[in-house]
């Protein structure tokens, strides 16, 4: 029998192989920490393992790196109204990637703002709310990592 279902299922296919492929904000991420701007004033560190099976370029970023379908970290932030600047690093010993959305649904990304092939985002005037973040690498070989997030 033949009908439609061969050439709509092609379709979902040809249309979610891209995105089925992206970060995944609505996942649940590897951690959670719920802190406060104040917590972060002081450095925080986190350990991982950096990278992933997903290409970002196959996701609309235009840029090199792999990270895995779901955020590495979840933060809930809040008091964050007191603070100018949200800032985050990923060190390792490969070269890594920072992919990040803010609570307004805004996506960033970096590689190597940092010293040598450190990511690193700053974020002006950062708002309460969740904040998803990828620490990915460069390419495809994952590597032991640590996230550094603090507020100034």
């Amino acid at each position: 029998m033949r009908g439609p279902f061969p050439v709509l299922f092609a379709l979902a296919v040809a249309l979610a192989g891209p995105s089925a492929a992206c970060p995944d904000h609505f996942a649940a991420p590897g951690a959670q920490h719920a802190l406060t701007g104040r917590d972060l004033c002081s450095p925080r560190v986190f350990h991982l393992g950096a990278g992933g099976d997903r290409p970002l370029w196959h996701c609309g970023f235009r840029r090199q790196g792999f990270v895995r379908a779901a955020a590495d970290f979840g933060f809930v932030l809040t008091g964050m109204a007191r603070y100018d600047r949200l800032h985050l690093r990923a060190n390792a010993g490969c070269d890594t990637v920072l992919v990040l959305r803010d609570p307004r649904g805004r996506w960033f990304f970096d590689d190597d703002s940092g010293t040598g092939r450190t990511a690193s985002l700053s974020l002006d005037d950062p708002q309460d709310g969740s904040y998803w973040v990828w620490v990915g690498t460069y390419r495809p070989a994952g590597c032991a990592a640590r996230l550094t997030i603090e507020t100034f």
